[in-house]
């Protein structure tokens, strides 16, 4: 074995050394998975117990309660007697809310928000039952694998009615309470979880105590589809921005660092679970039901470290609400972050004028139809020298068609030399060839900011205007009983106005515009592309572009009461007579033809141009 060959595999070895040592897991980590290994001993211990004590004979009736007995104190030591009971429930509420408390888990059975209804009118129950477990889960000194959803917690109400305690006590001194408390200044829900002398009870080797966190969101809205594309876990890391498992597919995120809040949000609502500190770690994922029983299946494994103190407190709270951004945004915690407004410049559009404009005429306007109404008229009027400064440079092009054919006549395919003609027309002429094409991409942010906004926009749910009964809903006018691909089973004639209006738009533009005849086609197929795309989204959105439609068509009619294109075209031959000043646009492409061979002088003067 050479000396290359050593050196070699010396390097191989020391790779693998190094790789070890760089993949070997944390402290933290090994921590994780004893505890994990513990609880599936224990858990496994426990149910071996109870599957031994079912095998045998049935036995007489007061012999079967001996082995449960005996079964339940194996399974569950010091607790087995708050493991047999009989689920009770218990409820708090104010004007906005209704919380039903189970004793089972001492858990939260159910919340209704009694200021709305779901679409069909009956209260809205943001989740209830089975739907919703809230658990957690620790492992005794004797070995028994413990979790509260086992146990049935004894309940106290306070006098207000506003309060409530859910408790497991092993003794006076001894106990595991949960406290659930409506704060009506902040509209959260106060939690807290005492752990009070259980540093003897819980095992000496636990550092941390688990909480899982698991909903089945129920349907709110009138369609299942469209709830499902926008439910999600959201959460945010201490001190930085909210994030989110992707709503368009399963997901599962290990957070590894400490978290401020944990959010399973719906299409309009939310229950938020909120750290006023933080949560050290979690795993939040998120599921589609295929049954389509449910909108989607969300969870959260939660880990609260335990130090064995004699009264260990958690406190968290709770938030059961609409995703109303104004609302949100006064908890100063990003959580109106789960309401989507776009991102970038078009996230700015929405959050500092549609979102305000809204709030300010909701303010003396109970109708949000005519809300959108003046919305529209303050975004045109806003973007009225946008379109003025389009409609003039597209008269200038039109006026300057016949020249520009002749110079794709005179040069045939020579699509350079016939560019550098274009240019040298525009120049002399003082058009911008870009001049239309500008003021309409400075609009389109406000266009895709109003998309993000109003499928989103809370304020718009259950609003009716003319036929429309929801304005965040689809309007239908006529349900065909089955479904037309790519379109759907039914007719939304909010749409059909928006398609027909669009079409209206496009005929004016096209006289306008020196645009081919292919491109003409195209720009009129487009339109009734979009109409099935259309045709299931919200009915504030096709409205609102409707409105928009007939405000730019209204306003291209105007301005052409005081566009004279005979004016137009005296003026375009006077600046033809001026000396041309050459622009950095036009410098650059003279550049290109020198480097292409072409001689730019003679172009710019009276010459034809030759390659040198």
């Amino acid at each position: 074995m050479d000396r290359n060959t050593l050196v070699g595999f010396g390097l191989i070895f020391a790779i693998i050394i190094g790789f070890a040592y760089y993949n070997q897991p944390s402290d933290q980590e090994v921590q994780a998975l004893k505890r994990e290994r513990d609880s599936i001993a224990l858990v496994k211990q426990r149910n071996d117990s109870i599957d031994l004590a079912l095998a045998k004979d049935v036995p007489k009736s007061e012999e079967l309660k001996v082995i449960d007995s005996a079964t339940m104190n194996s399974a569950f030591g010091g607790f087995a007697s708050f493991v047999n009971g009989k689920e009770e429930f218990s409820a708090i509420e104010n004007e906005n809310l209704k919380i039903v408390f189970t004793n089972k888990g001492g858990r939260i059975y159910s919340v209704e928000l009694k200021k709305y209804k779901r679409y069909d009118q009956s209260p809205l129950v943001l989740f209830d039952g089975s739907g919703n477990e809230f658990a957690y889960s620790f492992a005794t000194a004797d070995a028994k694998a413990i979790s509260s959803k086992d146990l049935y917690f004894t309940p106290q109400v306070s006098a207000s009615g506003k309060s409530l305690s859910m408790f497991v006590k092993l003794s006076e001194n001894k106990f595991i309470e949960q406290r659930y408390s409506l704060n009506d200044e902040t509209g959260l829900v106060d939690y807290k979880l005492n752990l009070v002398g259980m540093q003897q009870v819980i095992a000496p080797n636990t550092n941390y105590i688990d909480l899982n966190w698991n909903s089945r969101l129920l349907q709110q809205e009138k369609t299942h589809d469209a709830e499902e594309k926008v439910a999600t876990v959201y959460y945010r890391y201490a001190d930085d921005e909210p994030s989110k498992i992707s709503e368009t597919s399963e997901g599962k995120e290990d957070l590894k660092t400490p978290i401020s809040w944990i959010c399973f949000k719906q299409q309009y609502f939310n229950s938020t679970l909120i750290a006023p500190k933080y949560f050290e770690s979690a795993v939040v994922e998120s599921k589609k039901d295929e049954t389509k029983t449910y909108v989607k299946k969300l969870s959260a494994s939660i880990t609260l470290p335990y130090n064995h103190g004699e009264n260990e407190s958690f406190d968290m709270q709770f938030y059961f609400g609409p995703n109303h951004y104004k609302t949100l945004s006064k908890y100063n915690i990003e959580l109106q972050k789960i309401v989507t407004m776009g991102w970038g410049i078009f996230g700015w559009v929405n959050k500092y004028l549609v979102v305000n404009v809204f709030y300010f005429l909701n303010q003396f306007i109970s109708s949000f139809g005519l809300i959108i109404l003046l919305l529209t008229i303050i975004v045109k009027t806003i973007l009225f020298p946008l379109v003025y400064k389009s409609y003039l440079s597209g008269a200038k092009m039109r006026i300057l068609k016949p020249e520009i054919d002749e110079i794709k006549e005179k040069y045939g395919n020579d699509m350079t030399r016939i560019q550098q003609e274009n240019m040298k027309l525009y120049r002399k002429a003082g058009v911008n060839p870009l001049g239309g094409c500008v003021p309409m991409l400075l609009q389109l942010p406000i266009l895709f900011a109003m998309f993000q906004f109003f499928p989103s926009a809370f304020e718009l749910r259950q609003q009716s205007f003319l036929w429309a009964t929801d304005l965040s809903s689809y309007d239908s006018i006529l349900d065909f009983g089955f479904s037309i691909p790519f379109y759907g089973n039914h007719v939304s004639l909010f749409t059909i106005l928006m398609t027909i209006s669009t079409l209206v738009y496009t005929y004016f533009n096209n006289q306008l515009t020196t645009v081919n005849d292919q491109m003409k086609w195209i720009s009129y197929i487009m339109p009734i592309v979009f109409l099935g795309f259309f045709n299931n989204y919200a009915a504030g959105l096709t409205y609102y572009y409707f409105l928009s439609n007939l405000a730019t068509i209204g306003q291209q009619l105007l301005i052409r009461q005081f566009v004279d294109d005979k004016a137009l075209h005296a003026q375009m031959q006077e600046n033809k007579k001026k000396p041309v000043t050459k622009s950095k646009f036009q410098s650059k492409l003279e550049e290109m033809a020198k480097k292409r061979g072409f001689d730019v002088d003679n172009m710019n003067g009276n010459n034809n141009g030759k390659k040198k």
